[in-house]
């Protein structure tokens, strides 16, 4: 953005000049003609400066929620991220897209290092894992659907980030340790 801003700094500085000179060599009416000149070698630039800002004004709009906003087939699917880079995803979305699958309490019997209580107010979450797992038993076209989008979509890429900072989970059907 500074560059462009130099640029039309630069540029404004060059048609004064010409105008100046204009004016100083040929009268007024001569200087008036060179005004034209100043737009057309400003548009650019001015167009250039308003898509930077738009596209700044769009970063910092969506930088809270950055790699947290995530939508299957126009559902919103809230995804929140813990200290050891495990997504935990909404059951309510997961309902949502998929229809009724288990009610909370089997799910948390099921899975209970992939299942918690998570939020303000606190809202039943899957572990990205426990999801996945957990569609697999799910036999419905729109389940299997949903199961590759969240694999290739938020599954995988906290799976990476977890291998690359080489922190190792247990499985969401493990019985939790005290």
């Amino acid at each position: 953005m500074t560059r462009l801003l130099i640029q039309i700094a630069l540029r404004t500085a060059a048609c004064a000049l010409l105008a100046w000179l204009a004016w100083r060599v040929a009268g007024p009416t001569i200087a008036l003609l060179t005004v034209p000149l100043l737009g057309v070698v400003l548009a650019r630039p001015l167009l250039d400066l308003a898509g930077e800002l738009r596209h700044q004004a769009r970063a910092l709009v969506w930088r809270p929620l950055e790699g947290r906003h995530f939508t299957f087939h126009g559902v919103p699917i809230q995804v929140l991220e813990d200290a050891d880079h495990r997504r935990w995803i909404r059951a309510a979305d997961v309902r949502a897209v998929v229809g009724f699958t288990a009610g909370d309490g089997a799910l948390a019997l099921t899975y209970p290092n992939g299942w918690s209580l998570l939020g303000t107010p606190p809202q039943p979450h899957f572990s990205d894992d426990a999801l996945v797992e957990h569609l697999a038993k799910e036999s419905s076209p729109r389940a299997l659907k949903f199961r590759h989008w969240a694999e290739r979509e938020i599954v995988f890429s906290a799976r990476r980030e977890r291998e690359r900072l080489g922190i190792r989970l247990a499985a969401p059907t493990q019985v939790p340790r005290d």
